[in-house]
């Protein structure tokens, strides 16, 4: 039986990828960093302790492992955590392709983002080959994700057997630990944002994402990168299907994009009171305005078989899981 290695098991990636990964007979293993075991309550998943930005503690849970999924990742937009975002998504990745290399790892799938590309102009189609992210004052996230896939086409170079995957915005059950991007979409859920500027973002199921990483265990290219996307929506439009789904109104209407920078000095207040990241930043405005409309993942559709289901499947079971876990207030 094929061992596949998750590191970061515990988040929204890779909750899914471990449900997918056992349903096809994988056995599996997660580094377990945080305690945190929600997301794998009721699996049989083997869990060893470790941290990615520690490479010591990474020789034993590499032991054995056939295939890795490296999803673990530090997604903030606070600048604040900028040495901690690049500790863990550059770092962290260099330790993992390093380890993995001289432990004779057959294959490893490396989670990027879609973040990680010059995404300019956003009206034209996002392919591939675009630039990644090189300037040292760009979003941290973004040049952080795009340093750690430099890193790991070096080490493909250098014997690594690696490709590369660029989700876009992901969505769907399964996210435990609640991220930035669940986290906008519950408050939206929830009534808490009845008034919209007039953006959007294209939008994964996190389940077809998995499907989409396990194929490129046989399928991938070494050293290839591929966009996996899904459907695109407006923050607006997706409030409109969620709402739906819950039989009532819960988005309003829209209003001018400048209004969204109010909630920053409030965003960071309550971050300061709570000693976490500020979940509304300039950053987040830049990248939620930013989002690219033409993702085709032409590539990923041709190679890797991915097929995105239609969007209005992942909102039901986004309203359902999350309403069953109290998180949705019916």
């Amino acid at each position: 039986m094929t061992l596949a290695l998750i590191t970061g098991g515990s988040g929204h990636a890779g909750a899914a990828l471990q449900r997918e990964l056992l349903n096809q007979g994988y056995k599996v293993r997660c580094i377990d960093f945080d305690k945190d075991h929600r997301a794998h309550e009721g699996l049989e998943v083997d869990l060893i302790e470790g941290d990615v930005t520690k490479k010591d503690t990474l020789w034993k849970i590499f032991e054995g492992v056939d295939v890795v999924f490296h999803t673990a990742a530090f997604i903030c937009l606070d600048r604040r955590y900028k040495d901690l975002i690049r500790n863990v998504n550059v770092v962290g990745t260099e330790n993992v392709c390093d380890v993995a290399l001289q432990s004779g790892i057959k294959k490893m799938i490396h989670f990027s983002s879609v973040d990680a590309f010059n995404r300019f102009p956003i009206d034209q189609p996002l392919l591939e080959d675009k630039d990644l992210v090189k300037d040292k004052n760009a979003i941290p996230y973004d040049l952080s994700k795009a340093d750690a896939q430099r890193v790991v086409l070096e080490y493909c170079n250098n014997g690594l057997e690696a490709s590369i995957i660029h989700p876009v915005n992901i969505f769907g059950p399964y996210d435990y630990k609640v991220g930035l991007g669940t986290e906008g979409l519950l408050d939206l859920a929830n009534g808490k944002t009845p008034r919209l500027p007039n953006w959007g973002y294209n939008y994964v199921d996190v389940r077809d994402l998995s499907k989409t990483a396990i194929s490129a265990i046989e399928k991938g290219r070494n050293g290839q990168n591929y966009l996996v996307a899904g459907e695109y929506r407006s923050f607006i439009e997706l409030g409109q299907m969620i709402g739906e789904v819950l039989g009532k109104d819960i988005v309003k209407g829209s209003i001018p994009g400048f209004l969204a920078y109010l909630l920053v000095p409030f965003s960071y207040i309550n971050s300061v009171r709570n000693s976490k990241p500020s979940t509304r930043t300039l950053d987040t405005i830049h990248t939620g305005k930013t989002g690219n409309k033409l993702v085709p993942s032409t590539l990923a559709r041709k190679e890797l078989n991915h097929t995105p289901r239609p969007i209005m499947e992942t909102v039901i079971d986004f309203v359902k899981f999350y309403s069953d876990r109290g998180l949705i207030k019916i």
